[in-house]
C-alpha cells in the first residue's frame, strides 16, 4: 500500500516529536510497525487515508500532547497525491531504522538524527531533486555518528 502526501506530513510530525523527546523508548514498537509498513511491498488495494496515524494510534499515550494529532481522523478534500517513488519509502525506512538503532540508549544521537532529518519527508514530497539539500542537512549527523547514513538511498532519487 502506498502513502499519500499527508502521511509524509505525519512522518515529519513524528520525527519532530522524537527530536523533542529523545528518550521516549515506549514508542519503539510503533516505530517498528511504521518501518515494516514502509518496507512492505505496495499492494493494489487502493489508497487508505491516515495510515501513519492508524499505525501509531494503539501505541500512543493520551498524556503525550505532542502526539494528540494521532487521534484526529483527517478528511482530506484537496491536494492529495500518492507518493509513487519507491526511493521515498526507502529513505524514510532508513531514517526510522537509524532511529530504532539509537532510541534505547543514546538520546543525544536521537536528537541529532531527528534534527537533521525532520524536514526530509516534506522535501521528498515537495522538491523534484532534494538530494543535495538532504545531504547538507544530514552532514553533521554523518560526521558524528554514521558516515554512510542515507548515502545509498539518496542515489535512488
Amino acid at each position: 500500500m502506498k502513502l499519500i502526501n499527508y502521511d509524509f506530513h505525519d512522518l515529519y510530525a513524528l520525527i519532530t516529536f522524537f527530536r523533542s523527546n529523545p528518550t521516549k523508548t515506549a514508542y519503539l514498537p510503533a516505530i517498528k510497525k511504521i518501518n515494516q509498513y514502509l518496507d512492505s511491498e505496495p499492494s493494489q488495494n487502493g489508497i487508505k487515508l491516515n495510515t501513519i496515524r492508524k499505525i501509531l494510534k494503539p501505541y500512543t499515550s493520551a498524556q503525550d500532547e505532542q502526539l494528540s494529532w494521532v487521534f484526529t481522523e483527517n478528511k482530506y478534500t484537496a491536494n492529495i497525491f500518492v507518493i509513487k517513488n519507491d526511493a521515498c519509502y526507502t529513505i524514510m525506512s532508513a531514517i526510522f531504522r537509524e532511529l530504532l538503532l539509537c532510541l534505547e540508549n543514546d538520546p543525544e544521537r536521537v536528537y541529532l538524527l531527528c534534527d537533521a532529518s525532520h524536514n526530509i519527508p516534506l522535501l521528498l514530497i515537495d522538491e523534484k531533486r532534494p538530494q543535495k539539500t538532504i545531504a547538507t542537512m544530514i552532514n553533521e549527523y554523518r560526521k558524528r555518528y554514521n558516515s554512510e547514513f542515507l548515502c545509498e538511498e539518496l542515489k535512488l532519487l
